[in-house]
């Protein structure tokens, strides 16, 4: 089994916000995967531990190059949990990360979001949703991708292949104050087939 011929096909990334400023994004790589190299490890334990944990450790090597703030204040984005699963075909596995990080928000203020990465190419297809909490209101976006403004708190970027992007994005938005609403409760997910960090 050769894991050097598995390739990128696809992205998706999903964000979500709640009240007390909490992120919480899902982040889903779809492969092409000739030989079945991830499938070979639902097989082998030790082998698909192994091979999670240093997916887990690239990615969070990957976010600590990156720089996120919130409202001016920079902030450390962690991948928390790495999941494989398969599209209906064993040639065609998913990675799913669960990625986390914490903001100081402004209740009935404005809000910024900023992220600045490695500016590049896109190899592949990808989309990314905001989930703005019941309330919340997204004022303006700067990226250089394609975007448009849903509902007024719903966000959609997409890139396809071969698109350059300039490594920045900014998002700013306002959430509704705290006399009109209650928190809202923190996400959760389980699967069946992941590794959770310690």
């Amino acid at each position: 089994m050769r894991s050097d011929r598995v390739k990128p096909v696809h992205g998706h990334a999903f964000f979500t916000i709640n009240y007390s400023g909490a992120f919480s994004q899902i982040l889903v790589f779809d492969y092409h995967d000739p030989d079945r190299f991830y499938y070979s490890l639902l097989h082998d334990d030790e082998k698909y531990r192994s091979t999670m944990e240093g997916l887990l450790a690239s990615m969070n090597q990957l976010l600590s190059q990156e720089e996120v703030r919130v409202n001016g204040e920079k902030v450390e984005a962690e991948a928390l949990t790495v999941n494989l699963d398969f599209r209906g075909e064993a040639e065609r596995p998913a990675i799913t990360f669960y990625i986390e990080f914490d903001g100081k928000l402004k209740p009935g203020e404005e809000n910024v979001y900023e992220c600045s990465y490695e500016p590049g190419t896109a190899e592949y297809d990808y989309e990314v949703y905001w989930i703005f909490p019941d309330g919340s209101r997204i004022i303006s976006v700067k990226t250089s991708t394609e975007c448009e403004i849903y509902g007024g708190r719903f966000l959609v970027m997409w890139a396809r292949r071969g698109d350059r992007y300039d490594g920045y994005e900014k998002i700013v938005f306002t959430l509704p104050p705290l006399s009109s609403r209650d928190k809202a409760p923190s996400p959760s997910r389980g699967s069946s087939r992941s590794l959770w960090s310690s």
